[in-house]
């Protein structure tokens, strides 16, 4: 008996088997977010808080934490809208939606922490380096290198000095824009390596000048109040605060975003 079939046939399912796994886990995943987002629209806010956590724990997903902010901020809890929201902005910085968003959570917050004033440059070009615009920037320069390369060596191809100039040309500004685009790749890259931010959980708690209960008070935080990361020690955070003032608080009254 020839058992050439038969071993195509079970290698053919033990190599679909993953897609197929892949497929059900992709349609429950979406089902799953479908129903938080019904559970949302009916006002079973606390519902959907919990099916949109309960889908961030399998994967990170823009619209999932877009999602559990508002319905955190449905229900009045404010640490746990800002967080989302601050992760949500990690992957999709600049979105019109979240900035919105945003800034209402901001002004329902105690603590007003005005931004040091920076370039407009400088935030537009933050709008344009995040997460999910990481692929984007790696295929561009990826597309435009290999574009220079090919013009490079089609000009070489060239006996006309007129168009062995004008494909050197060409080629010169691809490998221009490959750079660019590479550029943006990494402070896509080095953006998402940016220091972490921590989010205020509790009603309120102190910000001390040392990493102790005894430390001096210096000033208080309230719930959702954000700020970032500068050293982790053994029960106290070092944090700076947007406006940059620096002190210690505690690693339970805060939670990493």
């Amino acid at each position: 008996m020839d058992m050439k079939p038969l071993l195509l046939v079970a290698t053919w399912l033990l190599l679909a088997l993953p897609c197929i796994a892949s497929g059900d886990a992709e349609m429950g995943w979406t089902q799953a977010f479908e129903r938080a987002n019904a559970a949302y629209e009916a006002g079973q806010h606390q519902e959907a808080l919990d099916g949109y956590e309960a889908l961030l724990e399998e994967v990170s997903h823009f619209s999932s934490e877009y999602n559990a902010g508002n319905a955190a901020y449905k229900l009045g809890q404010l640490g746990v809208a800002r967080l989302h929201y601050e992760r949500a902005n990690l992957l999709d910085p600049g979105h019109p939606g979240l900035e919105a968003n945003m800034a209402l959570l901001e002004s329902k917050i105690v603590d007003r922490i005005a931004d040091v004033p920076t370039l407009g440059l400088k935030d537009w070009l933050r709008s344009w380096l995040g997460a999910e615009q990481l692929r984007g920037w790696l295929l561009w320069g990826l597309i435009c290198w290999c574009l220079a390369w090919v013009l490079w060596m089609a000009r070489w191809r060239k006996t006309r000095p007129a168009s062995r100039s004008t494909v050197g040309f060409l080629g010169g500004g691809s490998m221009a824009l490959a750079i660019i685009g590479l550029a943006g790749a990494y402070a896509s890259h080095q953006r998402i390596q940016a220091p972490q931010r921590v989010v205020v959980m509790v009603d309120r708690t102190d910000v001390r000048s040392t990493p102790s209960a005894s430390g001096t008070v210096l000033f208080q935080l309230h719930e959702g109040a954000a700020a970032c990361l500068l050293h982790d020690t053994e029960g106290w955070q070092e944090i700076e605060l947007d406006n940059g003032n620096v002190g210690w608080i505690s690693r339970d009254a805060v939670e990493g975003v």
